[in-house]
């Protein structure tokens, strides 16, 4: 008889791995101590994840597949092109700094190494909406034409740099104030200026 798993301990699996994960490391982690922390025997745990490897993967899309979904869900295909922009800034500092225990572990194994190749590429399907902001600026003539992937990699990258400054900041008014610093900063690294939209021309008026 084929046993039946239930959704619900799958998360619960997920959860407690998600907590030593962050308190212990991924590496100083063992599979008994997470079925032990969700209160069950290593036997049960294989049944939902036959490796600890199958763990580390299927957390790291969970959490990528929920960032992803909340970050859509702001987005409007009419914004201008700043606005998508500060959409995404926001939201994904928001929704990290809402969930940091995540936060954590997605730092701990955004090394391919540790995720695997096939899991890395999986999960970059979550985050198309960076490159899609990115091909919006392009096509639109509101963005400098930078390698289209740096500037998808340097959004995310200073987006990481404003959670740990924000994250670290106690006052709600600094940490704003942080989080709009930041996205000005970025913006007016990949922004075109008006003569630059206009060929050096100046527009009508």
């Amino acid at each position: 008889m084929v046993r039946k798993l239930r959704p619900e301990r799958r998360t619960e699996f997920l959860n407690a791995a998600l907590r030593l994960f962050v308190e212990r490391g991924v590496q100083n982690t063992s599979t008994a101590e997470i079925a032990r922390k969700a209160g069950t025997a290593a036997g049960t745990l294989f049944l939902y994840f036959p490796t600890k490897q199958d763990l580390i993967k299927e957390l790291i899309l969970d959490i990528g597949r929920d960032q992803s979904q909340y970050i859509n869900s702001l987005l409007v295909p009419s914004f201008p092109v700043r606005k998508t922009f500060l959409t995404i800034w926001k939201g994904s500092i928001r929704w990290f700094l809402e969930h940091m225990d995540e936060y954590q572990y997605a730092q701990q194994v955004r090394d391919p190494r540790i995720i695997g190749e096939k899991t890395a590429k999986e999960s970059e399907k979550f985050f198309q909406y960076y490159f899609a902001a990115v091909q919006k600026g392009l096509e639109e003539n509101r963005i400098k034409p930078y390698p289209f992937e740096l500037v998808g990699g340097m959004l995310y990258q200073n987006i990481i740099a404003v959670v740990n400054l924000a994250g670290a900041q106690a006052d709600p008014e600094k940490r704003e104030a942080y989080i709009q610093m930041g996205f000005e900063i970025f913006w007016n690294g990949i922004k075109k200026g008006a003569s630059q939209r206009t060929g050096g021309k100046k527009k009508k008026p």
